[in-house]
């Protein structure tokens, strides 16, 4: 009368042939799993796929990413951000309940990636921003150990994505090595990075780093932007208001998003005692960041002046970050010479670019020092799903990884 059906027993092991890749900017943690035929971003903050470096500091209980997030410009005072390049100094913030060191910032939010990820597998990598030094590197991966995150090895982002897109870069001029241009921004500085593709290797030239063209940069010239547009609306100032300069702050996400795409954008203001909707053309996005934009144009234009070149870029590549700049991306287009591509990266292309090379840590291909300067090639992936083409490449089953120490 009752059908008896075979149930796995609950000691059962779950697949974990999946590899995992970490990107960590001063920004944000973000993640992917890649596996037999797709990519999955992996959820760092409850629903959302990035962890924001932002850790409170009034509170008993450390509350961190978006939670940080909510409260960055109501309560300033109260939260650690942009920790990451101050790694190895002696800074310190002090609030209420908390206090943070760099190290014990980052600790906190390397903390919570050892659920998600190693509950996707036992072997992940890490991309790192160029402007760390090896001895802050070193501080990254101390704290990666003690999370328990089972990282096989690190590289600079820049290095590792045009490793990995090295196939879409194409042929230099007669007698010269192709080289890209990769750009990104985050809490600290607007990065640069000049990456060759050799017949035998990837190799930084070169870097730079422009802190006044941060992301926060970015970020407090919107806001006032926006805050003098609704000063002309309707004579007041979000700024005067912790509520409402925070929920304008919470919106500029969505409106570089919306404006990338050329469309207008509403941001609501919203305080105790007033509301006013502005509507937000693309154009005056860029109007208001023109100031800033210059100053990143400027430093790029600097840096190359300057970079050991034998003729322009073959390409330029903009992180998603740095491609929703208002303005920044055609302007880079305006001053680029025509042989140069101007092209934007996906949101997971260093996270994508980290795990592939977990393989090759794996199977001794790559040494497990830290990859700053030169990357090898490997070989040619074969066509298949991500994660056993990759593995295939470099010799390697990705149903062989090593198993977890509990």
């Amino acid at each position: 009368m009752f059908r008896r059906t075979a149930r796995k027993p609950a000691d059962a092991p779950a697949d974990r042939f999946r590899l995992v890749g970490v990107d960590l900017t001063a920004t944000r943690l973000r993640a992917v799993s890649v596996g037999t035929g797709h990519l999955r971003p992996l959820l760092l903050d409850g629903p959302n796929e990035d962890l924001p470096l932002f850790v409170t500091l009034d509170r008993r209980e450390a509350d961190l990413g978006h939670a940080g997030l909510a409260v960055c410009r109501l309560t300033p005072h109260a939260v650690c951000s942009n920790f990451l390049p101050l790694l190895g100094t002696p800074h310190e913030w002090r609030g209420d309940r908390r206090s943070h060191t760099p190290e014990s910032a980052l600790a906190e939010c390397l903390g919570r990636l050892q659920a998600p990820i190693t509950a996707e597998t036992d072997a992940a990598g890490l991309t790192v921003p160029p402007y760390l030094s090896l001895q802050q590197v070193r501080v990254v991966l101390e704290k990666a150990a003690a999370a328990r995150l089972p990282l096989r090895g690190s590289a600079v982002a820049p290095l590792a994505i045009v490793a990995h897109r090295v196939g879409s870069v194409g042929a230099g001029p007669k007698g010269a090595e192709p080289a890209v241009l990769v750009i990104d921004v985050d809490e600290f500085a607007l990065t640069a990075a000049l990456v060759a593709v050799g017949t035998e290797d990837t190799r930084v030239i070169d870097k730079t780093a422009v802190p006044k063209a941060s992301l926060r940069a970015w970020k407090d010239r919107l806001i006032d932007g926006l805050a003098d547009k609704c000063v002309r609306a309707c004579r007041r100032d979000p700024r005067d208001s912790a509520v409402a300069e925070q929920d304008l702050f919470l919106q500029l996400g969505s409106l570089l998003e919306t404006a990338k795409s050329g469309h207008s954008f509403t941001v609501s203001v919203r305080s105790d005692r007033w509301y006013q909707d502005l509507t937000v053309h693309p154009d005056d996005l860029e109007a208001v960041c023109g100031g800033v934009n210059r100053v990143a144009i400027d430093g790029l234009k600097e840096f190359l002046g300057n970079a050991p070149l034998d003729a322009p870029p073959r390409a330029v590549w903009l992180t998603a970050t740095a491609g929703r700049l208002p303005g920044l991306a055609a302007k880079i287009v305006k001053h680029s010479p025509a042989e140069t591509k101007v092209s934007l990266l996906p949101a997971n292309a260093a996270a994508e670019a980290a795990a592939a090379l977990v393989p090759r840590w794996l199977t001794g291909k790559l040494p497990r020092t830290h990859l700053d300067v030169v990357l090898p090639h490997a070989a040619p992936m074969a066509a298949g799903g991500p994660a056993a083409s990759i593995g295939r490449a470099n010799g390697y089953d990705p149903r062989a990884l090593p198993r977890r120490a509990e």
